[in-house]
């Protein structure tokens, strides 16, 4: 992003920080999470398989990230 607006790395990020409220990574990872919510809800794939769909490469680190999301795990999200 930075090179595309021909400014800094940390311009970019505090931009990005002003207009969000947070920084391009937990933007990501929430929309990772809403993304996964979905996948989540209306498929009957594995957690595991979902997790890789929405480019966690990491069970445990998904599981986190979403229940900082929804407030629980992606399986107690399911039910």
């Amino acid at each position: 992003m930075a090179s595309a607006a021909f400014v800094s790395k940390s311009e970019v990020l505090r931009c990005f920080k002003n207009i969000t409220g947070q920084s391009p990574f937990e933007y990501l990872k929430k929309l990772s999470s809403a993304q996964c919510s979905i996948y989540d809800k209306n498929t009957s794939d594995s957690i595991n398989a979902i997790c890789g769909l929405c480019g966690f490469d990491d069970h445990s680190y998904f599981s986190k990230a979403f229940k900082e999301a929804y407030g629980c795990s992606p399986r107690d999200f399911r039910k």
